[in-house]
C-alpha cells in the first residue's frame, strides 16, 4: 500500500461505517459542504468489504457532488481488489512531510509557550471546561465522579502529560494527515479535509475545521482544544461525532477576539465548552 499526499485532496473518514448505506449517507452529507467541492477525495474505509458495483456507486456519487475519487484507504482485501479493478489508487494517507521523531523535535520558543499558556493555561482548572452530533454547551456542568471512578479518571487525565508532544508551526492543508503517539500542538489552522490523530491531547492555536481524533488508543478522557472548534468530524477515544447540518460554517473569519474552546466526553457524547468563560 502506497503512502503519500494528494494535492487539492480532501479526506473523508468512513472507518466507522459497517454497510454501504451508511457510507452513502455520510458521504453525501460531507460532500455537500462547500469546502469539499472540486476536490480529490480520499476515502478511509476501514474493514468494510465493497464490491466493484458498490464502489462504482460511491465513485458516481462523488462525481455528482462535483469532486473526484482519488484514492481509498482500506484493510479489506475485497475492497482492495475492487479498487484495483477500477484503477483507483489504494493508499495510506499521510502528511506531505514526515513528522519529526520526538527526539528530534525542537522545543517551542518562549513566545509560543507563553502564548499557549495564556490561552490554555492554569485558569481552566478552576472550572473543568471541558463535542454525537457535536454538542455546544457553554452551561454544561460536569458532575463529580463516584469514589470508585475518581482514581481511574485521574490516571487517564494525567496520561497525556506523560506523553511527548509534537509541535507543528504551520497550517495543515486539505488532504494532509498528521498522526502522533503523543500529544499534538499546532500553531496554525487545520483546514477542512485535513486530519489530526493523536494518542494524547490535541491543541490547535488557530481554527480547527478538519477531522480530529484525540485519545486514539481508546482514552475517552483526552481533550481537544482550539481557538475555534469547527471540525467536520471529531473523535475522543472511542466516541465519535460530526458537525450537525445546522452548523455549516466552513469558513470562519479570522479575528483577534476568539474565545478558546475545549472538547471532552461525558456519558458517551462529545461536548464543546468555552475556556476562560467570564461569568
Amino acid at each position: 500500500m502506497e503512502t503519500g499526499y494528494i494535492d487539492n485532496g480532501f479526506i473523508v473518514d468512513l472507518t466507522h461505517a459497517v454497510k454501504i448505506s451508511e457510507i452513502i449517507y455520510e458521504l453525501s452529507r460531507t460532500l455537500d459542504m462547500p469546502e469539499a467541492k472540486n476536490k480529490h477525495i480520499c476515502l478511509k474505509l476501514g474493514t468494510i468489504d465493497l464490491s466493484v458495483e458498490e464502489l462504482t456507486s460511491i465513485k458516481t456519487l462523488i462525481e455528482l457532488m462535483e469532486s473526484k475519487l482519488a484514492c481509498v484507504s482500506t484493510s479489506s482485501a475485497q475492497t482492495v481488489e475492487s479498487a484495483t479493478a477500477m484503477e483507483i489508487d489504494v493508499s495510506e494517507f499521510t502528511n506531505e512531510m514526515s513528522a519529526p521523531s520526538f527526539d528530534q523535535t525542537e522545543e517551542p520558543t518562549n513566545e509560543v509557550v507563553q502564548a499557549l499558556d495564556n490561552i490554555f493555561g492554569e485558569e481552566k482548572t478552576k472550572d473543568e471546561n471541558l463535542i454525537n452530533e457535536i454538542r455546544h454547551d457553554d452551561e454544561f456542568e460536569e458532575p463529580e465522579p463516584s469514589e470508585n471512578e475518581e482514581e481511574h479518571i485521574k490516571e487517564l487525565r494525567i496520561e497525556p502529560e506523560k506523553l511527548p508532544t509534537l509541535y507543528i508551526r504551520r497550517t495543515i492543508r486539505s488532504g494532509q494527515s498528521i498522526s502522533s503517539d503523543g500529544n499534538i500542538v499546532i500553531v496554525g489552522d487545520v483546514n477542512p479535509g485535513a486530519e489530526i490523530i493523536a494518542k494524547g491531547d490535541v491543541t490547535v492555536w488557530g481554527i480547527l475545521a478538519g477531522i480530529v481524533h484525540a485519545g486514539s488508543d481508546g482514552n475517552n478522557y483526552a481533550r481537544i482544544r482550539a481557538l475555534k472548534l469547527n471540525p467536520v468530524q471529531i473523535r475522543i477515544g472511542e466516541v465519535f461525532a460530526r458537525r450537525p447540518d445546522t452548523v455549516n460554517l466552513p469558513f470562519i473569519q479570522k479575528t483577534s477576539e476568539y474565545t478558546p474552546e475545549e472538547a471532552f466526553t461525558h456519558k458517551g457524547i462529545i461536548i464543546i465548552k468555552k475556556i476562560h468563560n467570564e461569568n
